[in-house]
């Protein structure tokens, strides 16, 4: 090997480098796109029950006793969803649980990651389920735990696909980068 080789030497390990850098990444991009199809079938078949249980209490007790009719005119969200960029281009989605008169902007100990427990989800004040009456079917409370566990669901799904677009960046970024030296060799 002569010295003017040197340079050519290095490309080629910078190349299988970045080989190597697409091979971990698109490995993780395709695992992660076995999640989200899980994850959507997942999030399809909670609403699905929700929408169930939800259509069995309305023949229960009747569609005027649940319907629009029934809501609170004063309302507060059981849950808030907090987004975050730790790198540049790849924003973070969490659903978190909000406590009664947590901050609606601010991200701070009013609010916690875990689902209520039913104790503090089922307090008069808080609990939608008291809008339909004292003693609701249980039906109706199977589909709040559907949707509930639709909506923390689907905020695990709108994080997977921001890590897959991530992903996806980073790939073609390397892949030009790698274009761009194998195109340096060709010329050398």
């Amino acid at each position: 090997m002569e010295l003017s080789d040197l340079p050519r030497v290095t490309q080629l390990v910078s190349v299988m480098c970045l080989s190597t850098q697409l091979d971990s990444l698109l490995v993780q991009l395709l695992l992660d796109l076995e999640q989200l199809e899980g994850k959507r079938v997942t999030l399809n078949a909670r609403v699905e029950e929700g929408w169930f249980s939800l259509s069995k209490t309305r023949y229960a007790l009747g569609a005027k006793a649940v319907s629009p009719l029934q809501y609170s005119s004063c309302m507060a969200p059981f849950f808030r969803v907090c987004t975050s960029e730790p790198e540049t281009g790849r924003p973070e989605f969490e659903v978190i649980f909000a406590r009664p008169g947590s901050p609606k902007d601010v991200r701070g100990s009013a609010l916690q990651t875990t689902p209520p427990t039913p104790a503090a989800a089922t307090s008069p004040e808080r609990d939608p389920l008291t809008w339909f009456g004292i003693l609701v079917p249980q039906s109706l409370r199977q589909a709040q735990g559907s949707f509930r566990a639709a909506l923390l669901m689907a905020g695990e799904i709108a994080a997977l696909q921001s890590r897959i677009e991530w992903g996806r960046a980073q790939i073609q970024a390397l892949l030009q980068e790698k274009q761009k030296l194998l195109d340096q060799l060709k010329v050398v």
